[in-house]
């Protein structure tokens, strides 16, 4: 090992890996006048032969739009839990010229010092053009990359985030032709995650990948250890206008209220993350799909369900249902109307609801359809 090495790993850890495992500052073991420099001159690698292999995690990566252009340089970065990934990364793709590095700058925001762990190559040695119309021989190789860098796991459902539209038909084309389905769920208007449509489609994805859990670093642990779980909650706000239809009371009169909702997520804890799901997730989907629906609205015009009685018991259901594809892991909503006067409920499983799909309980004047043809003659 060069001198140069040495000074960038202790016990045969990056600096970032030894800090964290001794708790200590990183600032203590870099070199500061070298620290913000690329300390690897990449060589040019000329007409070497790229496998079936590099082609198919190239192009994952291409179609993830994670191979960052900059300063005639192709990177891959990853986090430092996910070092060992990023080093079977480099030892796949070396060949082609990729060099494992790192990046310690003082940032002036954070007023500390930040890593950055990637895998860079010279932008000569790597035809991205020729990545976008690439087909793919390992296809579930290819889907193992795209799951590792932009997949999720709740209550044993597979979910891809951040991918476009295009990947998405793509891929839902070719998983068709292994009788396993995936659906997208709108966020927004512009932003939407993909599940596989049921556990058995889950099933049969694992299957198919069973043979990379152990030969890519970091897979299995992302999906399918076991690891302890967790309750978090996320509180958000909106204010609506309702009426209670026939209440004997003032309710029956239309007014306003200020709606606080709490979002309880039960899970594991993802070994890769630390986190149940990332707050930023359950914000995504409440704020765009609940809130954004119900905000200074009247409850009783937002959907059928709630024209009759749009109380707290109801919209309950009503936002459990929303939620419930986006969140399987969800736990308990609840919901205070008044400082002083709250409704708590726990609804069907993801399994259960795409079975028998919404409560009937609320569905009476959405499903009524009188024929007065019939009605004429039981009375006639």
């Amino acid at each position: 090992m060069s001198l140069k090495d040495k000074n960038r790993y202790k016990d045969g850890l990056t600096l970032q890996e030894y800090s964290l495992k001794h708790a200590i500052p990183i600032e203590t073991l870099i070199d500061p006048l070298g620290s913000n420099k690329i300390k690897k001159k990449l060589k040019n690698v000329v007409n070497a032969k790229t496998t079936e292999k590099q082609k198919t995690i190239l192009k994952a990566y291409s179609d993830l739009n994670k191979l960052v252009l900059k300063d005639g340089r192709i990177y891959i970065y990853e986090e430092v839990r996910k070092l060992n990934y990023l080093f079977w990364l480099n030892d796949q793709l070396s060949s082609l010229g990729f060099e494992y590095d790192d990046l310690n700058n003082y940032s002036h925001e954070s007023h500390k010092v930040i890593t950055e762990n990637f895998i860079s190559n010279n932008k000569e040695n790597i035809n991205l053009l020729e990545l976008k119309t690439t087909k793919t021989k390992d296809f579930f190789l290819y889907l193992a990359i795209l799951l590792i860098n932009n997949g999720y796991i709740l209550k044993d459902y597979i979910y891809l985030k951040n991918i476009e539209e295009n990947l998405y038909q793509n891929l839902k084309k070719q998983l068709n032709a292994y009788d396993i389905s995936i659906i997208k769920l709108n966020i927004s208007n512009d932003t939407f995650v993909v599940r596989f449509a049921s556990k058995n489609d889950c099933e049969k994805l694992k299957a198919n990948t069973k043979e990379f859990l152990n030969k890519i670093p970091c897979f299995n642990d992302k999906f399918f250890i076991s690891s302890p779980e967790a309750t978090i909650t996320k509180k958000l706000v909106f204010d609506s206008a309702h009426y209670i239809t026939d209440h004997d009371a003032k309710c029956k009169n239309m007014h306003g209220g200020r709606y606080d909702i709490e979002i309880s997520i039960k899970d594991r804890i993802d070994p890769l993350t630390g986190f149940v799901v990332d707050y930023s997730l359950i914000k995504a989907v409440v704020k765009n799909l609940i809130i954004d629906k119900f905000d200074h609205k009247t409850l009783n015009l937002t959907c059928p369900e709630l024209s009759w009685r749009s109380s707290t018991e109801f919209l309950s259901i009503v936002i459990w249902e929303i939620l419930i594809p986006y969140l399987p892991n969800l736990e308990r909503i609840k919901i205070y109307e008044t400082s002083s006067s709250f409704c708590e409920f726990k609804g069907n499983s993801l399994d259960v609801y795409l079975k028998n799909g919404p409560s009937e309980i609320l569905n009476y004047f959405k499903n009524l359809n009188r024929n007065l043809e019939n009605e004429e003659n039981l009375t006639g």
